[in-house]
């Protein structure tokens, strides 16, 4: 299809009144479709890709070690909290906050790093939106207005900072185990197409960041959410906007 019906057909998908949206579609690094693609949305644990960037641009040793204590453990996503093993190499934790989504992974970072590293990191990099401003998990701060936020144009620029970073943290993103909204439709069907992305959620709250790659062509995508309506119909958007990109790149070849 050209650019023109596939912006067509995904403002049909996204056009309801119960769903707030920011989003952004690039095919072959081309901009074809953008909706709200500034407007600022707590990001949920798409602010997991600002962790990850800040930490391999400073390009210090993926092998260190990292003594976890469980008495900062939190709940939520992640694996972290039910090991008993306290000795982690910093890949490892980065593999699991994006693999996934492991909040207290995260946070064990953010308290290495710094938060106020990482948001002067995110400014000195042109991102005026993303910020990170409270840790994962943590109520006080979300009851206080205090939240982590960022936009559908800056998360998809993160994403691609991050996956030019190469194929080992190229893996995580292949390995990603929520992949059941932007690729929902069509993982694990046998077609082959390569999703490397990292979903948030929240209360009233879904996103997801993806690249899809069908032999040498890509389309990246980002699609925020804010909605109060059933969870399944907004699940069920970012599954049909998934399959229409996905097909238009699988026309390309």
């Amino acid at each position: 299809m050209t650019d023109k019906q596939l912006t067509d057909r995904v403002t049909e998908v996204i056009n309801n009144d119960w769903l707030t949206i920011g989003m952004v579609v690039e095919l072959d690094g081309k901009i074809v479709f953008e909706k709200n693609e500034a407007d600022v949305f707590p990001s949920a644990s798409l602010i997991k890709l600002a962790i990850l960037n800040y930490v391999l641009d400073q390009q210090v040793d993926l092998d260190a070690e990292f003594i976890v204590s469980s008495k900062n453990s939190v709940g939520g996503a992640g694996v972290l909290q039910l090991l008993s093993k306290q000795q982690w190499r910093l890949q490892d934790l980065l593999a699991l906050m994006i693999s996934v989504s492991d909040n207290f992974a995260s946070n064990v970072l953010i308290n290495h790093f710094g938060m106020g590293n990482i948001n002067c990191y995110l400014q000195a990099n042109g991102f005026s939106a993303t910020r990170l401003n409270r840790q994962l998990m943590d109520s006080d701060a979300l009851a206080k207005g205090i939240d982590n936020v960022t936009t559908a144009k800056e998360s998809l620029r993160l994403l691609s900072m991050a996956l030019g970073h190469g194929k080992k943290v190229s893996r995580w993103f292949a390995n990603q185990q929520s992949r059941y909204k932007l690729p929902g439709n069509f993982d694990e069907s046998g077609i082959n197409i390569q999703v490397f992305n990292k979903t948030g959620e929240g209360n009233q709250i879904d996103h997801d960041v993806a690249r899809f790659v069908v032999g040498s062509h890509t389309a990246d995508v980002a699609l925020l959410t804010v909605s109060t309506a059933d969870r399944l119909n907004v699940i069920r958007v970012f599954n049909q906007v998934g399959q229409l990109v996905a097909t238009d790149l699988e026309a390309h070849l």
